[in-house]
This record gives C-alpha cells, structure tokens and sequence, in this order.
C-alpha cells in the first residue's frame, strides 16, 4: 500500500512538470486560453448581473 502511494506521488510529480515545460513552451496558447476563460466567466457574470436586475425590477 505504501508503495503504491509513492509510484502515486512520484506520478503526479512527473505529471505537473510536463505540464509546466508544456506551458513554458507554449506560453502563446496558455495566454489565448486563460484570455477565452476569463472573457468566458465575464460574459457569465454579465448575464447574471442581468437577471438579477430583472428579477428586482417588480
């Protein structure tokens, strides 16, 4: 059990730093991305802030 923990960790740790080296390498396509998510969240906050201010408007 505690072998299969460590090969657990030690895969996680393998995981996160090719993800890293990923990003370093394609700092371009991290920028779009994060941008397209924040633009997302905002339009959905938008949206929210609408319906908020027509349900009140009784």
């Amino acid at each position: 059990m505690e072998n299969l923990k460590e090969l657990e960790e030690i895969a996680r740790q393998l995981r996160n730093k090719k993800a890293r080296q990923w990003r370093a390498n394609n700092k371009d396509k991290v920028r779009e991305t994060n941008k397209r998510y924040w633009l997302k969240k905002a339009k959905e906050e938008l949206e929210r802030r609408k319906k908020c201010r027509e349900h009140t408007k009784i």
